[in-house]
């Protein structure tokens, strides 16, 4: 049920667009070393989308935003 409620409520362009932030954050944290603070808020956003996702690893297709479980609000 959940899963059909994020497909329609978020179409496939809001998909590519937080899987480039999600790619952009892994970015960011490769570049920086670990105490700089843009290294910190890359890796506190890669947390964050890899929470929601479970342990699934890199996201490889374009459907990992349908394997989330939403809790609450945002």
């Amino acid at each position: 049920m959940t899963t059909l409620v994020i497909c329609r409520a978020i179409g496939p362009k809001q998909v590519r667009q937080l899987k480039e932030i999600y790619d952009r954050a892994r970015a960011v944290k490769a570049r920086y070393p670990e105490s700089h603070l843009a290294n910190k808020a890359a890796r506190n956003l890669i947390d964050a989308f890899e929470t929601v996702t479970g342990s699934a690893g890199a996201i490889l297709d374009d459907q990992w935003l349908s394997l989330t479980d939403p809790q609450g609000s945002a």
